[in-house]
């Protein structure tokens, strides 16, 4: 029997950068919106739901999908994904950021996937972008021969002793840039938000290090996708321009 996958939505309000984010408008539909659309798309999914802690977006968000209001003092997206999850049956989530409106539907469907083989999964493209090998907020992966996740880092992983003696990184190595898109099997997701923050999380504030320090596994599912999200308000001008493109 197929598992029932929901895709959830966490959006919040606050932003430090960008408030009222979810609710910025883009070629004439809020930026949330753009991203459900997006989400409905995928043929994994039974349901999308939005997770909010504000009626704002709550009250926009019913006109195209499930909205559910969750407590205000959650650290993270992940704990209010959990808290959606605990009251809904399901066998699976998928936790979709709600700031990147050209999200691709397949993308979705491929970490949907990886569920079938591990209890969490993610994925990863391919890093081509010399600018971005040495950028602390572009996340590196390396998996192992299975294709699960060995370790995250803001550090490019792994040292490329030849590149030390001048060869190209980028030519030496196929490094793998994180995508931030994650699924979970409904119980590894109630468990994983319980535990507290891990040592190497805490090293690397990247809250997928605690599910690898307690033995959990993660598919990594590579696809050719480079996220374009919206972190300022300069960013919406250059993703209508991007949907015109098509």
């Amino acid at each position: 029997m197929a598992m029932k996958i929901i895709g959830i939505i966490p959006a919040r309000y606050g932003s430090t950068r960008f408030p009222g984010k979810p609710l910025a408008r883009i070629a004439g539909k809020t930026l949330l919106q753009h991203v459900v659309e997006r989400c409905l798309r995928a043929r994994s999914l039974a349901e999308v739901v939005v997770a909010t802690d504000d009626t704002r977006i709550w009250e926009v968000a019913q006109n195209f999908c499930r909205a559910e209001m969750t407590a205000p003092d959650h650290a993270s997206g992940t704990d209010r994904i959990a808290e959606v999850a605990r009251n809904h049956p399901c066998d699976a989530v998928i936790n979709i950021q709600g700031d990147e409106p050209l999200m691709d539907p397949a993308v979705v469907d491929a970490v949907a996937g990886g569920l079938e083989r591990a209890e969490m999964s993610t994925a990863a493209t391919a890093l081509t972008d010399p600018s971005e090998y040495a950028n602390p907020n572009v996340v590196k992966v390396v998996v192992n021969a299975a294709g699960q996740a060995l370790y995250f880092s803001r550090r490019t992983i792994p040292y490329v002793r030849d590149a030390a003696a001048g060869a190209e990184p980028l030519a030496a190595f196929p490094f793998l840039k994180h995508v931030g898109i994650y699924g979970y099997r409904r119980e590894t997701l109630l468990r994983l938000v319980d535990w507290p923050v891990s040592p190497l999380e805490n090293a690397e504030k990247l809250e997928q290090l605690r599910a690898l320090e307690n033995g959990i596994q993660i598919a990594v599912v590579k696809v050719n996708y480079e996220g374009v999200g919206v972190d300022v308000p300069a960013d919406v001008q250059r993703v209508e321009k991007l949907l015109k493109r098509g």
